[in-house]
């Protein structure tokens, strides 16, 4: 498996938003008061037909899988994988794949997105109306505009409180250049977006996730893959681990993580139904966000 190493930004104090800032779905009077609030809807879109089909027809052959290894080899082939939207297991947990098609939207906007919206919590709801609830940014960039989309995300970490199904989960997104994972740079009209996903209130990671961005006639299309079966323990220090998990960073503790602890956590956090679950995850959030994305993009591209 591919290591990471922690960065700057997963080394910083944990936000002050995180443990002071309410959590609820929605917007609250002062979340209507930002001026990109017209964009918010209370009710997330319909999923796309095709994720309809797959979700009816269950879990994808074993044989369609492959590893965070492969990915870049298999991704960056032209066409299409046998297994574009679905889920399947593959050794120690699940692996997942979802096709969002996308007309009007572009590469640039995609990267300006995840460059934009993790500073503030009502971005994020944007995102998926029916989901989301808390984001935070390790290092809040927004301000230096000296820094391009892609500058203020990569090497970046993302806490973001979201329900997967019905299941509340606190995330650590942490984003990097994808040429770590074998990707070449992006032809143009394209992008890749790659990130090692993890928890935000243990030092520990638990997969990875890639977002490629591939133009088309009309606008473009996301290949999003999640390989949701390598768990790592984070050299972090306690004060970017909250609350219950800072105690679990000892040197003593920490063996027990990797015994003992970590495979239990995950465990919890993947349940039965989180191919399934994450699968609606993604179409819904993807193909909400996409279709007023390219609105939001033209009147907030340059500003924090």
């Amino acid at each position: 498996m591919i290591d990471y190493a922690p960065t700057a930004a997963d080394r910083a104090p944990m936000p002050g938003t995180y443990s002071a800032e309410p959590r609820y779905l929605g917007y609250a009077a002062s979340d209507e008061a930002k001026p990109y609030a017209k964009y918010f809807r209370t009710d997330t879109l319909p999923i796309q037909d095709h994720v309809r089909e797959t979700l009816i027809g269950g879990m994808a052959p074993t044989e369609y899988a492959y590893g965070i290894q492969d990915a870049a080899r298999i991704m960056s082939r032209p066409g299409y994988h046998k297994m574009e939207t679905g889920w399947t297991r593959v050794p120690g947990g699940y692996m997942i794949g979802v096709l969002t098609d996308m007309p009007s939207v572009t590469a640039e906007m995609w990267d300006w997105w995840f460059g934009w919206h993790s500073c503030e919590s009502a971005r994020y709801k944007l995102w998926y109306p029916d989901a989301h609830q808390f984001t935070a940014v390790g290092e809040n960039r927004s301000v230096d505009r000296t820094l391009t989309d892609r500058q203020r995300y990569i090497d970046n970490v993302s806490y973001a409180d979201e329900y997967v199904g019905g299941t509340m989960q606190r995330l650590a997104i942490r984003f990097f250049e994808p040429t770590r994972l074998g990707f070449d740079e992006p032809a143009p009209g394209g992008t890749v977006i790659c990130a090692r996903v993890g928890l935000s209130q243990y030092p520990v990671a638990m997969g990875w996730l890639i977002h490629q961005i591939r133009p088309t006639e009309h606008g473009c299309e996301m290949r999003s893959r999640f390989f949701l079966n390598d768990s790592q323990m984070l050299d972090l220090p306690a004060h970017s681990v909250p609350g219950k998990g800072a105690p679990l960073l000892s040197g003593k503790a920490s063996h027990m993580i990797g015994d003992t602890v970590l495979p239990h956590v995950i465990s919890k956090v993947m349940g039965a139904n989180i191919g399934y679950d994450m699968t609606f995850h993604c179409a819904a959030e993807m193909n909400h966000l996409a279709a007023f994305l390219p609105d939001l993009y033209e009147e907030f591209n340059g500003t924090p």
